[in-house]
């Protein structure tokens, strides 16, 4: 019982030694003046880290992934289309020469067919009067075989219109009937007409 009484009265004295008395305070600094705060969270806010996440890291390197395909699809679109422009520039350049050329064409083929037509005409008129000249000689041929030979006005409207050997037939005619030669007259005017019909 002695033993037991005198551990419990070293216990009691050995906890009284250590509380510090009523109204006194630890000075700071001491080991047991509580617990040190590090960091600059006040007690109860610090809150943990996330967790790392590999399925978001993945996402975010998939989304720059697309956007970085699409920034190339897009550019590729962009290229495409700048060639496609340029194409049709050139075809554009290359459709204007061709209308350029055809208009020119146009205006050469007009002029050549109004040329055609001014010759046309041209011969046909020539025609005509080398017909009227043929019907004057003819005429002139009776009148001599009638025994006139009053037939200036028929020569003459005849060697106007006909070409050269035909136009010196005629002169020839014209000194017959100087020499009053009818029937050589009459000979030189159907020369004149063969000739003229002949283009001579």
């Amino acid at each position: 019982m002695r033993v037991l009484a005198a551990a419990a009265a070293g216990i009691a004295a050995s906890l009284l030694v250590r509380q510090p008395p009523e109204g006194r305070r630890p000075p700071r600094g001491r080991p047991d003046a509580g617990p040190v705060l590090l960091g600059t969270d006040p007690p109860g806010k610090l809150r943990p880290s996330p967790p790392f996440d590999a399925g978001t890291s993945a996402q975010a390197d998939a989304g720059v992934d697309a956007v970085h395909a699409e920034i190339l699809q897009l550019r590729a679109r962009v290229d495409a289309l700048e060639r496609e422009r340029a194409q049709l520039q050139q075809q554009s350049q290359q459709l204007s020469e061709i209308a350029r050329q055809l208009q020119d064409l146009r205006s050469q083929l007009a002029d050549a067919d109004s040329r055609r037509q001014a010759a046309e005409q041209q011969q046909a008129a020539r025609r005509e009067q080398l017909q009227v000249g043929v019907s004057a000689l003819y005429q002139a041929q009776s009148m001599l075989a009638g025994g006139n030979s009053s037939i200036d006005d028929q020569l003459a409207q005849a060697q106007g219109s006909f070409p050269p050997q035909a136009q010196r037939d005629i002169d020839s005619a014209r000194t017959a009937l100087q020499n009053r030669d009818l029937a050589a007259a009459r000979a030189y005017l159907s020369a004149a007409i063969s000739d003229a019909q002949q283009g001579k």
